[in-house]
């Protein structure tokens, strides 16, 4: 009767041999995978499948708690476990909008007509009520554009010794 031999002998006694060898937890997971249609895997995949759902089922029993104590009691019955599970539900699975509702949604955001772009000559800058961010300044401190386009001022005037050798030449 030894039982390495007979597993030998039965292709299905050797199943039942290896079953027997992993987690309870883990072999549900697979007849999981093989009820899905799974009939391959990496080994990490069992691993990766039973840590979430531990931490899910952690998590909603942890959840479930909070409430049963909100309620005063000491112990957590179905009415707290289901809570926890359609607040992590809302939280966490968003249900994605069907395709009617996108194309109603982009038919109400089409209706309101674009702005009409100006047609003058060189790079189009957006308004300032446009902007995401601050507008950012690009000339260097010191100087100022002239009325006419114009630098004013500044290190571009030979002034570069008067200010203690800074700027763009290192000088």
């Amino acid at each position: 009767a030894n039982p390495a031999a007979a597993a030998s002998a039965d292709p299905a006694a050797a199943q039942r041999t290896v079953t027997r060898r992993i987690p309870r937890d883990a072999a549900v997971v697979m007849n999981i995978l093989r009820s899905m249609g799974v009939d391959e895997w990496e080994p990490r995949v069992v691993n990766q499948l039973m840590e979430f759902v531990h931490r899910y089922a952690s998590e909603v029993l942890e959840e479930s708690f909070v409430y049963c104590e909100h309620a005063s009691r000491t112990d957590v019955n179905l009415d707290d476990v289901k809570l926890a599970i359609q607040a992590k539900l809302q939280k966490q699975y968003v249900k994605l909008p069907t395709v009617e509702d996108m194309h109603e949604i982009a038919a109400s955001l089409n209706r309101i007509p674009m702005p009409v772009l100006n047609h003058r000559p060189g790079i189009h800058v957006p308004q300032e009520q446009n902007l995401l961010n601050a507008n950012y300044q690009f000339f260097p401190r010191g100087y100022e554009m002239g009325e006419e386009g114009t630098r004013e001022g500044g290190l571009f005037d030979g002034d570069r010794e008067d200010r203690g050798g800074g700027g763009c030449g290192g000088g």
